[in-house]
């Protein structure tokens, strides 16, 4: 099973983004098989072992975490800091942020409505922090693949800063989209705590981390 090289993200949440970004090269979506976390006084390393649900095949991701200790923020927070990231570029957050928009109005519940509005928010937040103060359009840093700088050159207006920012104003705050999906949260974290108990010798916040992906 190849294994990737390592890569930085803010979150465990950041890494669920990296892996619908980043599909098999048949097309199909990785799904999680097992997940394993190492630690020391300065480092988190999470390895998933994933297989495509198109092909079968095999392949093992690792990934390095920001923070320590495990999660301390909101439960789909992506990126606390205002570091841009270094796992998507801005063109794969542009592309995730349409995708949870789009999709809004073939969702029935409203917390899932909430939960894709909040993960679309938080995508175009994401892409904007590679934006300098006097920058309109992505620089040049802000773009990985030539692919998405044709999609850039394509689609200029689309990565206005102006667009990405009127997009927002258009959008609920995010405290009042983090309300909305609250009681899931507090149903997710009561569901992981039970569990938690039942894995001695486990840290209930990687028990989080087993569980988030399931």
């Amino acid at each position: 099973m190849p294994s990737d090289d390592l890569v930085h993200v803010h979150s465990v949440q950041e890494e669920y983004f990296y892996l619908m970004v980043h599909p098999c090269a048949c097309g199909g979506a990785w799904q999680s098989e097992s997940q394993e976390v190492s630690e020391d006084e300065s480092r988190v390393r999470h390895e998933v072992a994933a297989t495509c649900s198109r092909c079968g095949t095999g392949r093992t991701f690792r990934f390095q975490l920001d923070t320590h200790g495990g999660p301390k923020g909101p439960i789909r927070e992506v990126n606390p800091t205002a570091d841009p990231s270094r796992a998507l570029d801005v063109v794969e957050w542009m592309n995730l942020a349409e995708f949870y928009l789009g999709r809004i109005g073939r969702l029935n519940e409203s917390v899932q409505k909430a939960q894709s509005l909040l993960d679309g928010r938080q995508c175009l937040e994401e892409a904007l922090k590679f934006y300098g103060t006097e920058d309109d359009a992505p620089p040049a840093s802000a773009v990985w693949s030539d692919a998405g700088r044709r999609n850039v050159a394509e689609r200029a207006d689309t990565f206005r800063r102006a667009t990405i920012e009127a997009m927002l104003d258009r959008l609920p705050p995010m405290h009042r989209l983090r309300q909305a999906d609250s009681l899931d949260q507090k149903a997710f974290e009561k569901a992981v705590k039970e569990r938690a108990k039942a894995r001695v010798g486990r840290k209930w916040w990687q028990v989080w981390k087993l569980l988030r992906r399931r």
